[in-house]
């Protein structure tokens, strides 16, 4: 099903977890657990005045510790990020990559809540067609994992997951292997329970045995075993048996970056028919220039077989803290190696990329870059240099 141009109104969730201001945190502990819900919203009057999630739990945990002594509103996040019924899914989910989150409220003119939209519901009627366009896991897995022994504790689970903006650390033994999970919703079930859950051991609250699968298998298989068994998450290992990667719904979901490009394409299009400009024809090089340009979420850049750059968005700027000007021209490894991916001149190849794109999460600073490698082709698929589409995670 082609879920990128479905409204949103046609997978959001119709019944919204929602809370009072006057809420104490420990009920709306209670309550997301009960209900197995990753958000609630802090409404007041009908209106919207805050999200709480999960990530919100673990962050809020990791700075203030005790979360029973606080109100809903000392974890809340405001303002929250609203769309209306008719917003098309793909429009959506550049939305939430762009704004780095997960969830998005959906509300008619006045403000009132009709439903709300997480990662999982954008590829919740995703085809068999979307999951060909990758060839494996291994093309869709994050490999930026957080690991950790079994002896550590919950406040060393927490303090991972925020500094690598993860949603569950894996426990590994001696050998690399997975023996255990913590997920952001394992954390806000321990803060229902304890009043003080930094101080416990991973290996008496991790959940066990972990479900695996292997870089080589169909993304679509992984998908439907995520499904029957009820999970958001698969880590990804190598034939001995050590921990590779992650698959969740948020790799999955990324799948629509390039589907925006086209979206974007489609829509000057129509716009120049609607002005009588179809008989102009549109410079392909020049409209996708331009397409990349507005993207300010994601930095573009390109470069010839030598490496050198012959095109960088603006939003290199923001994203990658070099402006376009001087890198065109430079060693796009060496690029890539200032802001902190020392395996550059390893991984940009035509022998790596040659079985189609690949995702890299690097570590850069207190955060992670997000960064898809792949070939640029001509019309006869020749290889005519490389492209790399950055993305703060």
């Amino acid at each position: 099903m082609d879920t990128n141009r479905k409204r949103i109104s046609a997978v959001m969730t119709r019944t919204v977890c929602q809370a009072g201001t006057d809420l104490a945190a420990a009920d709306m502990l209670a309550l997301m657990q009960s209900k197995s819900v990753s958000s609630v919203l802090v409404v007041e009057d009908e209106m919207i005045l805050g999200i709480i999630t999960e990530r919100d739990i673990v962050r809020t945990l990791h700075h203030k510790g005790n979360l029973k002594a606080l109100s809903c509103v000392d974890l809340m996040q405001s303002p929250v990020i609203t769309v209306g019924e008719a917003t098309l899914c793909l429009e959506a989910f550049h939305l939430m990559a762009g704004r780095g989150i997960r969830h998005l409220a959906v509300t008619d003119e006045a403000g009132h809540v009709l439903g709300i939209a997480s990662e999982g519901d954008l590829m919740r009627d995703f085809g068999i067609e979307y999951y060909m366009n990758f060839k494996d896991v291994g093309h869709v897995m994050s490999r930026e994992v957080c690991r950790l022994p079994a002896t550590a504790t919950v406040a060393d689970a927490v303090a991972a997951m925020i500094g690598k903006h993860q949603s569950c650390v894996l426990i590994v033994d001696a050998k690399g292997a997975p023996v255990g999970v913590l997920t952001e919703r394992d954390i806000v079930a321990l803060c229902h329970k304890h009043a003080h859950p930094e101080n416990l051991a991973l290996s008496e609250v991790m959940h066990a045995p972990v479900k695996t699968v292997k870089a080589g298998e169909l993304l679509h298989e992984a998908v439907k075993s995520m499904a029957s068994a009820h999970i958001r998450r698969l880590v990804v290992v190598d034939d001995e048996g050590v921990v590779s990667g992650l698959l969740t719904h948020h790799e999955i979901v990324r799948g629509l970056e390039s589907d925006y490009v086209s979206y974007l394409k489609d829509i000057v299009e129509t716009q120049a028919r609607n002005l009588h400009e179809a008989a102009r024809a549109i410079d392909e090089k020049l409209l996708l220039a331009n397409i990349l340009r507005s993207a300010t979420a994601t930095a573009v850049i390109a470069s010839d077989l030598d490496y050198n750059v012959s095109f960088a968005t603006p939003a290199v700027a923001d994203v990658l803290g070099q402006r376009a000007e001087e890198i065109i021209g430079k060693d796009i490894r060496a690029t890539l190696k200032r802001i902190g991916w020392h395996d550059a001149d390893v991984f940009l190849g035509s022998e790596v990329l040659a079985e189609g794109a690949q995702h890299y999460a690097v570590a850069i600073g207190g955060g992670t870059m997000d960064l898809r490698v792949s070939l640029l082709l001509d019309a006869e698929d020749r290889t005519q240099g490389y492209l790399v589409l950055a993305q703060k995670a």
